[in-house]
Order: structure tokens, then sequence, then C-alpha cells
């Protein structure tokens, strides 16, 4: 099935496109990204900066180093969305750019809030929903900060099951197009050792159901593989238990850099193939708003 201009229709990311001028740990600008994905042959793009931390605690070392706070977050991100919506309109017939960005659990009091008012204010398409913390600590930063919310939570049983529960509360409560690499504890425990505990695991079905109820496509991030992981998130058992609920994916590069564009997506097409999902669930941008649509991965 073809998509823009002759394109693999399945080539698609929904979660990705972090770059230089607006994300810390991100390598090239935005331009030269939706550059690299109409290289890659991607038929649909979604750039989905990070969601501005608002509070100073949570500020990454390296945003401190370069002598950034909350304020230049939020300027920056409001600079995100003005610079794609003049970008956008420059790829029309090479690349449909979807205007997107990734939501953070953090505050917990008030996440949902603020997320939601970024939407509006600044006129986003769609939103990933994402969980990078646990007991209010950072779990892909550094180990050392990995190791405090394992703590904070009494064990990693507990941390991974925990992990968990924020993303069913996390999915009920933003309702997010795309819930962003759904089993990211995996990579604190490469041997699936913790997260193969039954507790853990009766955890991960709970946010799958949560998914299930808020008709939230899950997102099959290939950063999984640059992580050693050896497959994208989610894990194999997580994508045919997903498959079985009738739950919708779609693929992520979850891309930092130029060349991480479209990286893996044919890997992760056979990984879907090989664990019986044969069609994936794309964005497009409609008269009323984003439309979904399944693609055929054969």
């Amino acid at each position: 099935m073809s998509g823009v201009c002759g394109k693999e229709a399945w080539r698609v990311s929904l979660h990705g496109g972090h770059s230089s001028g607006y994300c810390d740990h991100a390598a090239d600008p935005l331009a030269d990204m939706l550059d690299a994905a109409v290289a890659a042959g991607m038929t649909v793009f979604g750039v989905t900066e990070h969601a501005p931390r608002v509070e100073e605690a949570r500020l990454y070392d390296e945003e401190r180093t370069l002598g950034w706070a909350v304020e230049t977050l939020a300027a920056l991100f409001s600079a995100y969305a003005a610079e794609l919506d003049r970008l956008i309109p420059a790829y029309a017939g090479r690349l449909e750019v979807l205007k997107g960005f990734e939501a953070e659990m953090v505050p917990e009091d008030r996440y949902a809030v603020l997320t939601r008012g970024w939407r509006e204010s600044l006129g986003f398409d769609y939103i990933v929903g994402s969980v990078h913390y646990v007991a209010g600590h950072i779990i892909d930063y550094t180990p050392d900060r990995f190791a405090r919310a394992v703590e904070a939570s009494g064990g990693p049983e507990r941390a991974c099951a925990a992990y968990f529960r924020n993303v069913a509360e996390m999915v009920l409560a933003l309702r997010p197009e795309v819930v962003g690499h759904f089993d990211l504890i995996r990579r604190c425990f490469p041997d699936d050792t913790v997260v193969s505990i039954p507790a853990v695991r009766d955890a991960a079905r709970e946010a799958l159901a949560a998914v299930r109820e808020a008709g939230t496509i899950v997102d099959v991030n290939t950063g999984g593989y640059r992580k050693g992981l050896g497959h994208p998130y989610p894990a194999p058992w997580i994508v045919e238990a997903a498959r079985d609920l009738g739950i919708p994916m779609c693929f992520g590069d979850d891309s930092h850099s130029a060349a991480q564009v479209g990286a893996g997506i044919d890997e992760a097409r056979r990984y879907l193939l090989a664990h019986g999902v044969r069609e994936i669930t794309r964005l497009r941008r409609g008269k009323g708003g984003l439309n979904r649509e399944r693609v055929p991965l054969e």
C-alpha cells in the first residue's frame, strides 16, 4: 500500500523528531530532522518535542550547566510550536508532518491541566503520553537517579509495578492519542527478570486495559534497539497481549538526531509481523482534525 508520493504507507513515526534547538540532549535542528524523514521515505512524521518541566528541581544537570531555568523551557516550547507551524507547509506533498508533543506525568498534582492547556493554547495536533518518573524520581537519566526511584518505591519489583500503575493513571487522565515506550522501565532491567515477576506483569496488563479503555495507540518504539534490548518497546508478550485486546499500534523512532530518523522501522515491521500483528494505525490530518487510518504491513 502506498502513501505520500508512492511511498510505503506503513513507514510512519508518531513519536520522535526531538531537535537541538529545543531539547538539550538532541543533536540536530528541526528542519534537518524533517529533511531526514523525507530521505528515509517516511509518509507521516509526528514531531513530539518534550513538554516543558515547570519545577526547578526537575531540571537536568546539562540544562543547569547551560544556565536554563523553567522559564527557558517554557519559552523554547513556544518557539518550537511556532517553528513547526512555519515548517509544515514547506513539506506538503513530500511528507505529512504532524505537530505533537510528549507529555510527562509531572508535576503529579497538575500535569493533566498543564498538558491540556499547552495543547489548546499552542494548537497541537496530538499528544504522546509517556512516563519517565517513579516515586518522584526519573528512571532513564542516570543509574543513580534510577536507584533513588527503586529505593523510594521499596525495591525493584515495587518500582516496576509502580511504573505500570503510573502508565495506567496517565493514560486515563490525559487520554493521549499515543502512549510512548509502554515498558520503558525494561531498559533498567535488561535481563527481564524483574519485569517477568507475576505482580509486575499483572500491573502491565492493567495498564494495557487502561490503554484500551482510553482508545490510545501503543508506540512500537525503535529506541529499544538503540538501548540494546534486541527489539523495540514493548516486549513480545506485551505486543501479543495488545494484539489480543485489539489495541492499535504504530511505529515511533524516538529520534533525537537526524541519523536516528526512521531507524529500526523495517526491523520493527518484521517484529510485529512475527508476533501476529498485520497492521498499524497511523494518524492523518483531516478537515475536522486528526483521523485514524489502518495500514497493512504486508
